[in-house]
């Protein structure tokens, strides 16, 4: 399970990063509008189909990252829910075994003078045996520092998402519309002075009859 949390927060990070790098490529095309004074009129509109091709690909990428983004929420959720099940099976085992801990205590006074008769070579036996055991409560502290690892690593990934989107708010289509007004493109000034223009060219051809 865990395996599969950090290969998912892996792809999440790639996918984050692929974002970032398409956001970075829309933002130089937003700057090269803004300073598009001297741009031809049908060179503008090409970049501007540019950009509306760029914000749907920023989109779907947004889209999938926010899909591996929910993956990995949901398999820290089944992880953290599957390491509850084994602290509460370890306190249970834990706790079947008190009775024959408290029954070997009230035996040691019997055995002291049995163990004293115990070879060397024995003794050494029982610890090359014991250093071979995996110590359960090792491997659980392991786990549990991966998890605080992986939970701590998900956490910046959801914040630098959260303001990638705030950042993101002002869509593509604003900031031309924004952007033509400041240069004196708006559609309806446009279409004022063209009417001016063409009224003010009927009051010459009358003056001149």
């Amino acid at each position: 399970m865990i395996r599969r949390l950090e290969e998912q927060l892996k792809q999440l990070q790639a996918a984050k990063e692929e974002l970032e790098n398409r956001q970075k490529e829309l933002t130089a095309m937003m700057e090269k509008l803004e300073l598009s004074h001297e741009m031809e009129a049908a060179e503008r509109a090409k970049l501007e189909q540019e950009i509306r091709a760029k914000q749907e690909e920023v989109q779907r990428i947004q889209s999938e990252v926010e899909a591996k983004d929910a993956e990995a929420r949901r398999l820290q959720a089944e992880f953290e829910a599957a390491k509850l099940r084994q602290e509460e099976a370890d306190r249970q085992y834990q706790a079947n075994q008190t009775p024959h801990h408290h029954h070997v205590e009230e035996n040691e006074e019997g055995e002291e003078e049995g163990e004293d008769e115990i070879p060397q070579g024995d003794v050494t036996k029982d610890l090359a045996t014991d250093e071979s055991i995996i110590d359960p409560v090792g491997e659980r502290r392991t786990l549990a520092e991966r998890s605080e690892r992986l939970n701590d690593q998900l956490k910046a990934l959801k914040q630098d998402l959260a303001q990638s989107r705030d950042e993101s708010k002002e869509t593509v289509m604003d900031k031309i519309h924004r952007e033509n007004v400041r240069q004196g493109r708006d559609k309806y000034k446009t279409l004022r002075e063209i009417r001016k223009g063409n009224t003010k060219r009927r009051v010459d051809q009358f003056e001149n009859m």
